[in-house]
């Protein structure tokens, strides 16, 4: 679902979880109401997303330097965690609109991880470095 402002972006995601999204983090975790809110954000070269398959999108973990850690503690383990997170949610920001010019966003839904891979992939400072890579399954 295409939205037009951060505004209905907040909107949508509340509608479907409870929570509003955090608008500088990756990987939005909730404690109290065991949910990960996942951002993607368009022609970020550190990080190697592909949602191109709305139905199997594939999602980095957090880490814009070095190599990434499964047990980061405040975005990654509590992600990877089943009994930290419940659900999942992802909605990507799209950089600019081409006519517009204006930013939008793009609500996915509600996932689950069913695999996760790791490669080498440049930091932010364009160093090698290792990712993780979660595939994504959408809930119906």
């Amino acid at each position: 679902m295409e939205l037009n402002s951060w505004k209905d972006l907040s909107d949508k995601c509340f509608d479907e979880t409870g929570c509003r999204p955090y608008s500088g983090v990756g990987i939005g975790y909730r404690k109290k109401e065991k949910i990960c809110i996942c951002r993607s954000v368009d022609d970020t070269n550190y990080y190697d997303d592909d949602l191109k398959n709305i139905d199997n999108p594939e999602y980095t973990l957090f880490g814009q330097e070095a190599d990434q850690s499964l047990s980061e503690k405040r975005f990654n383990e509590p992600l990877l965690n089943r009994d930290k997170t419940k659900r999942i949610f992802l909605y990507r920001k799209v950089r600019k609109d081409k006519n517009t010019k204006k930013e939008k966003y793009i609500w996915y839904g509600e996932y689950e991880i069913i695999s996760q891979s790791s490669k080498q992939h440049p930091d932010k400072n364009g160093n090698m470095r290792k990712i993780y890579i979660l595939s994504l399954l959408k809930k119906s």
